[in-house]
């Protein structure tokens, strides 16, 4: 009996220290992004904007970002369809171990208008806010902690916004 407790617990320990992962793919799906979706922003944050901490989101103000620019009907369409061609990864830990609670975005963003949809739970205000590293909704069904923290590649990433704000 207390060898199987020892090699339980050194089991248990080589899974702590060897910082068991596994990382997964997200993909935006075009059709479900489409939906209700009214227009298109590229939006600038200058500093760090924390969207999630401690298990939920935490509200992201106007005033934590600037409008750079307003995305005509046809290039939100483009946008959309080039943003569900970029691969977002994130990691869940296999080892209990503890993550972080908090996320946050700064940079380049896009942000995406929706109409109010009862069906699909979308309020009267209902936006997506889509940064290289972080997913923020409000009033609109929300990812889980490690989900919100997903994260693409720089070259991904850049190439996406150099595309629609050629700056």
């Amino acid at each position: 009996m207390k060898k199987a407790v020892t090699l339980i617990a050194l089991l248990l320990a080589i899974m702590l220290l060897s910082g068991c992962v596994r990382s997964y793919s997200l993909f935006y799906d075009y059709d479900d992004v489409r939906q209700s979706f009214v227009r298109a922003e590229i939006i600038y944050m200058e500093e760090r904007v924390n969207f999630f901490s401690v298990h939920w989101y935490v509200d992201i103000e106007p005033t934590d970002y600037q409008v750079k620019r307003e995305l005509s009907a046809e290039e939100a369409d483009r946008l959309i369809r080039a943003l569900s061609n970029v691969e977002f990864t994130y990691t869940i830990l296999w080892a209990p171990v503890s993550v972080s609670n908090e996320f946050s975005m700064q940079g380049y963003a896009i942000k995406l208008h929706y109409e109010p949809n009862a069906e699909l739970l979308y309020g009267d205000n209902a936006f997506i806010i889509l940064a290289q590293n972080g997913d923020y909704r409000y009033e609109m069904p929300r990812f889980a902690q490690v989900r919100a923290g997903r994260t693409a590649t720089d070259e991904d990433w850049n190439a996406l916004i150099a595309e629609f704000y050629p700056d």
